[in-house]
């Protein structure tokens, strides 16, 4: 028996896949660990889980200035995860008249609700702080999502949310963990070795920024997956399909429309022959983007309204967000894009386990490095280092001329979609140090060169460990990063 069992298990280790599955297993373990560990809503959280419940509730939207594929998909996670209901549930009613400064609120049934739950009364959610179950009262955080109402009638109906992270936070983690994998299979196809490749995914993997936002409740990590499908389409020269997922990236969020100036400028720079096919790309984001927006709307309103215009929505998402610059927005982590460079600041999401968007120290500390180096292997005609020089261009240059012309603000997490372009070319660099040390049977240069990769690769876990959610300190703020 052991005799047929070690021959299998050699093949196993030997297989493509298999360091590939290994960090989707380990990534989805972890993910799913940390899903339950904050009932709360955490950061935008709070806008775009309270959307899918009004979406739910009374179709219709009140994040009008995002488009409405991340939105909907959110609503889906919210929706069965509630046991396909509303996520509100009537509960009981209120005893008397409350105004906008009452946060002791007398209800018919206290012994209904919880420490820690979230109602509704009206159109304003609460936060429950305590209970009386003998005077029948809740002590409530008021505005908690929203805007605090003038009063509240007696007899009105509380709501009590069903809904949990597990639909908040599932999706997140399903196309977060897609994108890994599509991102081994662009490696690939662009020349990388397993070897190359499998170092990238190690290093998207378990940096901190990709991580968190692979499992929360926000756009980000939707439209970084279409992003990622409309680059391996891309090399494999689908140009059509490619078009198709550019169009779903944008409709998730308009961030996702960065990956068409990605595939334009590898696909003027590249060394393979160029095939005027490729204009189906830009022609069909187009297309994708105004004709599925129209069906994804009527999802939401449930019926027509002059909302399901595509050219008035694209007008109305452009100018709100284009109205967010530095002389209108009032937040603490406001930033210019080369702040992320040039200085180490993280933007806390969550106080404890410590949600903190911060750039792992080792991908940090190479940004510049490893876009120097990219910049040599597209000049030697490298198709990875090529493509990943214009992914860095297309989602992390481009916000300068953008800030220096319209005076939009941003935030750290904003360098989240270039998180790979950098991880692709640290893997690059750190692969050809093992070629170099492959090449040399012996020597202090063969082991100090593989004592680096091993070291790099340490330093990088290390730093996800320090950075993530779980290890319970924040070291961020032991340190000054954060307050």
């Amino acid at each position: 028996m052991d005799m047929e069992i070690k021959p299998k298990l050699k093949r196993f280790y030997h297989w493509e896949y298999f360091w590939l599955c290994c960090i989707v297993v380990v990534t989805l373990g972890l993910h799913f660990y940390l899903i339950p560990q904050v009932h709360d809503l955490i950061l935008d959280e709070q806008h775009y889980v309270k959307d899918a419940r009004v979406i739910i509730d009374n179709h219709t939207t009140e994040r009008v200035e995002n488009p409405p594929l991340a939105k909907l998909i959110i609503v889906a996670g919210d929706y069965i995860f509630s046991g396909f209901r509303s996520p509100a549930k009537y509960t009981t009613t209120l005893e008397q008249y409350i105004s906008s400064t009452n946060t002791v609120i007398p209800v018919t049934d206290a012994s209904l609700f919880k420490i820690g739950e979230m109602i509704k009364i009206d159109n304003e959610e609460m936060h429950i702080l305590g209970i009386d179950t003998a005077q029948h009262q809740i002590t409530v955080e008021r505005g908690y999502i929203g805007t605090i109402a003038d009063s509240h009638a007696a007899l009105q109906k509380v709501y009590i949310f069903i809904d949990n992270p597990w639909g908040w936070r599932v999706f997140p983690v399903i196309f977060g963990t897609i994108t890994i994998i599509l991102f081994y299979f662009l490696c690939r196809k662009l020349g990388m070795s397993r070897t190359a490749s499998n170092i990238a995914v190690f290093l998207l993997a378990f940096e901190n920024l990709y991580f968190m936002l692979s499992g929360l409740a926000m756009q980000d990590v939707y439209f970084m997956t279409f992003m990622m499908a409309a680059f391996v389409l891309y090399v494999y020269r689908r140009y059509i399909n490619s078009g198709i997922a550019i169009g779903l990236s944008a409709l998730a969020k308009l961030t996702g429309a960065l990956a068409f100036p990605v595939v334009f400028v590898h696909w003027v720079f590249t060394r393979e022959k160029r095939t005027r096919w490729f204009g189906l790309t830009m022609l069909f984001s187009i297309l994708t983007f105004i004709e599925l927006m129209i069906p994804l709307e009527l999802l939401i309103y449930r019926g027509w309204t002059s909302e399901l215009n595509p050219f008035k929505r694209i007008r109305e998402m452009l100018s709100l967000s284009g109205s967010l610059t530095f002389a209108t927005v009032n937040h603490p982590y406001k930033s210019h894009p080369w702040d992320w460079l040039i200085s180490y600041r993280p933007m806390p999401f969550w106080n404890m386990p410590h949600y903190t968007a911060a750039i792992s120290f080792t991908i940090w500390a190479l940004i510049i490095p490893a876009f120097g180096y990219l910049i040599y292997r597209a000049v030697k005609r490298d198709e990875a280092g090529l493509f990943a020089l214009a992914w860095f261009f297309g989602t992390y240059l481009v916000w300068i001329p953008i800030t220096l012309i319209t005076d939009r603000v941003s935030y750290l997490y904003y360098f989240y979609p270039a998180v790979g372009a950098v991880c692709m070319g640290v893997a690059i660099g750190l692969n050809q140090l093992l070629e170099i040390a492959r090449n040399r049977q012996r020597g202090k240069l063969k082991w100090t060169l593989i004592s680096i990769v091993i070291f790099v690769l340490f330093l990088h876990l290390v730093s996800f460990l320090i950075l993530s959610p779980l290890i319970q300190v924040d070291f961020a703020k032991m340190v000054g990063f954060t307050t």
